[in-house]
């Protein structure tokens, strides 16, 4: 039977033979990197491919909305019409058969996949987590090869973790070096309170195994940061035979960089941010998005942490005390570099097992000092 979710599948030897000329004619287009795929629609004989140098693709990328927004499957009317407002004529690649959903044509959504690779495309709000090993270059190679697996597996168990409590995170990451952006490959509000949802167990996780260690230098002590922005994704293709890896950058990647720089160690920071709940017209704010989080982190419950069952999973955002004992949010700014002011709030994460004590992440506002106001 044909897999769908595999763009080298198809039916039959005739497509997939299709399917590899087009991806070796469009890794040729894409010509390392110098050219930008934008978009595609179907052909009599094959498909039509609007394709700019990637230099220009920046500088003119707003001609048109659907430069970057969008699947790069296009309709004819949009289709042409990106390719004036670009001022380029599409090329035609023809195929052996046409492109459909009949027997032995190709399949519209396995060429997609394809397209999609050489393409860079814009995200206008997505959830990004991003983790830091602090003081990672003062360690020797075989603790940073032991921190960064540690990383790593905390980031799959958390993942493993939430699956089986059905908040399904289609993870991705790239690494900083010394640590890992993540984001959740699908889109919309309900994928980011899931990956945030992965951030807290990962923190968690983290911490657990800190306390669990006898010579931490081995588990890195972190920093952390969670936000929702804007970004444009690119794949890294390495050759037309073999896969790549995803890259995302843009103002999400920005203001986490530039939080993570001014975070003490063990610090959690979350950006202010509003998040758009799709056809819906309502709009979550940072607390507001945090709140419906750890609703969704209720079904955590009885699922186990280092062998010990979870009572309660918690991220919350902290503040100074009040004289009524009380402790008020409070919002943080933090000033780059090049003077910019990016706004952020503090949190803490906290997950309660039976009959032990809490697993705990964050730093509590009366910790902080310098960094942060």
């Amino acid at each position: 039977m044909d897999d769908p979710g595999n763009p080298l599948s198809a039916n039959g030897d005739t497509t997939q033979r299709n399917l590899k000329y087009l991806n070796d004619a469009l890794f040729g287009l894409w010509s390392y990197g110098s050219n930008a795929l934008v978009g595609w629609t179907p052909s009599p004989r094959g498909l039509e491919i609007i394709s700019v140098p990637m230099v220009r693709l920046y500088r003119d990328g707003n001609a048109h909305r659907r430069v970057f927004i969008g699947d790069r499957i296009m309709g004819k009317a949009t289709f042409h019409d990106v390719a004036r407002a670009l001022t380029v004529e599409p090329m035609e690649l023809r195929l052996e058969h046409p492109i459909g959903d009949r027997p032995n044509e190709i399949n519209a959504a396995a060429v997609d996949r394809l397209f999609s690779q050489f393409a860079v495309t814009k995200t206008r709000q997505r959830g990004v987590f991003l983790i830091d090993a602090v003081g990672f270059s003062l360690f020797s190679p075989e603790e940073q090869a032991s921190q960064l697996a540690a990383l790593e597996f905390a980031l799959n168990i958390a993942d493993e973790t939430a699956r089986r409590c059905s908040v399904i995170v289609a993870m991705a990451r790239s690494t900083t070096g010394d640590g890992f952006y993540v984001w959740n490959e699908e889109k919309g509000p309900e994928a980011d309170l899931r990956l945030l949802c992965v951030f807290v167990l990962t923190m968690t996780y983290l911490s657990a195994l800190r306390r669990a260690m006898g010579d931490v230098s081995y588990v890195p002590k972190i920093r952390s940061c969670y936000g929702v922005g804007s970004h444009y994704s690119y794949h890294h293709s390495e050759n037309s035979r073999r896969g790549g890896l995803d890259y995302i950058v843009g103002d999400v990647t920005i203001s986490l960089a530039r939080l993570i720089d001014k975070a003490k160690p063990g610090q959690i920071l979350i950006s202010e941010f509003s998040r758009k709940i799709d056809d819906t017209g309502q709009v979550l704010k940072t607390p507001e998005f945090l709140s419906a989080a750890v609703t969704m982190m209720d079904g955590f419950r009885e699922l186990e942490i280092m062998g010990s069952r979870i009572r309660q999973a918690s991220i919350y955002l902290t503040g100074p005390r009040q004289p009524d004992s009380e402790k008020r949010i409070q919002r943080l700014k933090v000033t780059d570099k090049h003077g910019l002011a990016h706004y952020c709030y503090n949190a803490k994460v906290s997950v309660v097992p039976e009959d032990e004590e809490p697993i705990q992440s964050g730093l509590e506002h009366d910790e902080l000092r310098g960094g942060v106001s």
